[in-house]
């Protein structure tokens, strides 16, 4: 665990967020999605203040263990949880949790609907079915479920859902997204034709959401936009604030000559100047990948030095830089800036996604509401 080098959440820009999306879609109840720790947040105190505070009745889990978690730490939680890709509905002692508990699964394969609909302890579980519409990682396509058709018009759908795989692209008439669209509307209607009732639909994601793109559905599932970050990058239109600031220290700092080894291996210093030491390594989430990003300290330009290793990382800067930078100063690698966060991630090739699922366990997470 670590003191000095924490990630403090704001719960407050979390809220203000959430309201944001509704305007974008006024009609539709929004599912967040708190999967992944919440992307890295913390998964209860997140569902807790989503579902006391924003009024949430549904929540969005990856799979059945976390939303295990959140029933055991919030017995009392008033609010419904989907888990969305890992079931565990073939484990026979596992799936008894859909059965005593406020979870549901989403099927979306053959074999999963197979079984709940034979399965009569199952009888009175809402159904919610998911379409492949070209995404081809997990869904039905047609072909898949129309063999379902006449027990699916006994029970009804109670949420039949896509996902889209390229939102995060600016949407153009015809492109993949609109094609997806397309491919969920032609199935709803074979369903509704041949009888089967479907009670609710969702199609949006974050960056489907940020565009305004189905969000006629009855539910919107919104993840990274959330917790700040936007999908759509180029350009950004989200204007969420950044849930997270990710804080650590000046541990040390030294001036170094041209050609000074630092670290492991073999990185020599391009030209004199000032290195910070700090202690948040790989084995925190700072990947080693990261070498070479670009920060902003206190108003002066540096970047990551040579190899990080598990727990510091070393910042260069130019010499003069040493009288604004000192030990135990603090350091933000990102802020409440969502641009920020955006920024580090262009820089290496990758997504905000990853850069806060990645923060490990030993990291403190610290809540504030405003």
């Amino acid at each position: 665990m670590r003191h000095s080098t924490y990630l403090e959440v704001n719960l407050g820009h979390i809220g203000s967020n959430f309201e944001k999306i509704q305007e974008l879609a006024p009609r539709a109840e929004i599912v967040p999605m708190v999967k992944s720790n919440a992307y890295g947040n913390g998964m209860v105190p997140i569902a807790q203040f989503l579902v006391r505070d924003c009024g949430v009745k549904k929540l969005g889990c990856g799979t059945l263990a976390e939303a295990l978690h959140i029933t055991e730490e919030c017995p009392d939680m008033k609010a419904d949880l989907i888990v969305y890709s890992d079931t565990e509905l073939h484990d026979s002692d596992l799936r008894q949790a859909y059965l005593n508990l406020n979870i549901t699964p989403v099927l979306a394969q053959p074999r999963d609907l197979e079984l709940v609909l034979k399965d009569p302890t199952f009888k009175r579980m809402p159904l919610i079915v998911k379409l492949n519409t070209g995404m081809n990682r997990l869904g039905f396509t047609w072909e898949e479920l129309e063999p379902f058709v006449p027990r699916l018009k006994e029970r009804g759908i109670e949420h039949l859902m896509t996902h889209f795989a390229r939102s995060s692209d600016v949407l153009k008439p015809g492109d993949k997204t609109h094609r997806q669209m397309d491919e969920f509307n032609k199935v709803r209607t074979a369903l509704l034709e041949a009888g089967v009732e479907i009670r609710g639909t969702s199609v949006s994601n974050s960056g489907a959401i940020e565009q305004k793109f189905g969000v006629e559905e009855t539910f919107v599932r919104p993840g990274l936009m959330l917790y700040g970050p936007p999908s759509v990058t180029d350009p950004i239109s989200w204007n969420g604030a950044q849930c997270s600031r990710l804080v650590t220290k000046v541990l040390s700092s030294f001036h170094v000559k041209k050609g000074t080894p630092v670290g492991y291996g073999v990185n020599v210093t391009p030209k004199d100047g000032y290195m910070v030491v700090v202690p948040i390594g790989y084995g925190d989430g700072m990947f080693t990948y990261f070498s070479g990003t670009k920060l902003n300290v206190n108003g002066c330009d540096g970047y990551i030095f040579g190899r990080i290793s598990m727990d510091v990382a070393y910042i260069f800067f130019d010499p003069e830089v040493s009288s604004k930078i000192k030990v135990d100063d603090r350091i933000e690698i990102w802020n409440h800036d969502n641009r920020v966060i955006t920024d580090i991630a262009t820089q290496n090739k990758t997504i905000a996604y990853q850069l806060m699922c990645g923060i490990s366990s030993r990291i403190p997470r610290i809540y504030k509401v405003k």
